[in-house]
């Protein structure tokens, strides 16, 4: 009876390096998926506050007792524990009698102030509304 030496049984060194080769690739596409879901669920975030704050503004401007007068009215509000600030732009239609009201919303950004570039550009949402006036 011959005993052969026992080899001891384990993973060599190219082994090991093409499995973290492997593992740090999984890794980097896990963790480029998480940053997207992170950085998407802020964007949806701020894009339903904005919403809610133009619905806001623009109910406020068709309730508004008398009607509100044509022009554009820059305002500030926090809301959420934010700062945003809205324009509120109220033009002629082309109907008699009807009032075009459009909003926008944007967040303000401490590092820029709010005179950075124009809400327009800036907004996170804008919504179109109109309201009846006496022609």
């Amino acid at each position: 009876m011959s005993h052969r030496p026992a080899r001891s049984r384990g993973f060599t060194l190219l082994e090991v390096l093409v499995a973290l080769a492997i593992f740090a690739i999984v890794a980097a596409v896990v963790l480029t998926a998480a940053g997207r879901s992170v950085s998407n669920a802020g964007r949806l975030e701020a894009l339903t506050l904005a919403g809610w704050i133009a619905d806001n503004r623009l109910t406020e401007l068709q309730l508004q007792q008398p009607a509100p007068s044509v022009g554009r009215e820059d305002t500030r509000l926090e809301f959420a524990g934010r700062q945003w600030q809205t324009l509120s732009e109220v033009v002629t239609s082309g109907t008699p009698g009807l009032l075009r009201i459009r909003v926008w919303v944007a967040a303000v950004e401490q590092r820029r102030g709010v005179g950075a570039g124009s809400i327009e550009e800036r907004a996170v949402t804008s919504l179109t509304g109109f309201v009846g006036v006496d022609p």
